[in-house]
């Protein structure tokens, strides 16, 4: 669904290039022998007016257009980084890292966070640590 402010400027833009046309449409209907000097003038005074208001309208759809591109593009990428990461029952991983994802930060705010590897110990089994929520999952849980 567009915003409505996409869909404001649009329509403003249109209603600018309708009457522009209608104002050209008016000058070839009366034609040279009708107008006076200074109604041609008018006329094409206002014709250009219009014309540099559609301009200015155009740039600024552009710059939303772009805009709308750059986040369609980020939801893109966030849409393939969330079907390439698997999720083995406890940790998340990605294929060809060895590295685990953190399973509270990928869940609660939808973040990708490496963890740290702790190889235990004789006191402390092996373990991945999250140095973001700092939640710890032993390795054989």
């Amino acid at each position: 669904m567009a915003d409505p402010t996409s869909l404001a400027a649009i329509s403003g833009t249109l209603e600018l290039v309708n009457k522009s046309v209608d104002l050209v449409r008016n000058l070839r209907k009366k034609g040279d022998d009708e107008l006076t000097a200074a109604e041609m003038r008018n006329t094409l005074i206002d014709l250009l007016d219009d014309l540099v208001e559609v301009k200015s309208e155009f740039v600024s759809l552009k710059a939303v257009l772009l805009s709308k591109e750059e986040e369609i593009q980020e939801l893109k990428a966030k849409l393939e980084g969330k079907q390439e990461v698997k999720f083995d029952g406890r940790l998340y991983w990605k294929e060809g890292d060895e590295t685990a994802f953190c399973p509270v930060c990928k869940e609660n705010e939808n973040k990708l966070i490496h963890m740290i590897y702790y190889s235990g110990s004789r006191e402390y089994s092996p373990s991945w640590y999250c140095k973001v929520c700092r939640n710890e999952f032993n390795e054989h849980a």
